[in-house]
């Protein structure tokens, strides 16, 4: 699997009480969603990553997702609510065991301390760089993910 387009994370949170975790049910033929964002304050964000780029998701200090945006469209829902921004994403990679999803600091390599639902470029992230840099930086972590997750 290709994972150099692998440059943002993101951390989610199912609205509602219905599940525990966000975008679980995700059609498994097509493996393509609606990804929120919070509207007005997060429109700006939500543009930032590029058609093909991938993102980390993150929910309750687990990776969940790893997945490629389809374009570079966003898109407002009806009706107007709190998470009507999104985009269109397509399933790279999703926890095959929901009971136990990989740890957000095994698969980073260090203790995660990312909060807020904005999308974040990897490299721009200062614990990021304090611990990749070192090690290779950007092209190591996504070499790490793929190690780890036993993905190639």
């Amino acid at each position: 699997m290709d994972l150099t387009e692998l440059k943002w994370t993101k951390n989610i949170n199912h609205q509602g009480d219905d599940k525990y975790w966000a975008y679980q049910d995700i059609n498994p033929d097509l493996k393509i969603f609606r990804l929120h964002w919070k509207k007005e304050e997060y429109e700006e964000n939500a543009r930032k990553p590029k058609e093909g780029q991938l993102i980390i998701l993150r929910q309750r200090a687990k990776v969940t997702h790893i997945i490629r945006l389809l374009n570079n469209t966003l898109y407002k829902e009806l009706p107007d609510t709190e998470f009507n921004i999104y985009r269109l994403v397509q399933v790279v990679w999703m926890a095959d065991y929901w009971s136990v999803p990989p740890d957000q600091n095994i698969i980073f390599g260090y203790d995660v301390h990312l909060e807020g639902g904005k999308v974040m470029e990897l490299e721009t992230l200062p614990t990021f760089k304090a611990y990749w840099d070192s090690k290779g930086g950007l092209a190591e972590f996504q070499k790490h993910i793929l190690k780890i997750l036993k993905l190639g």
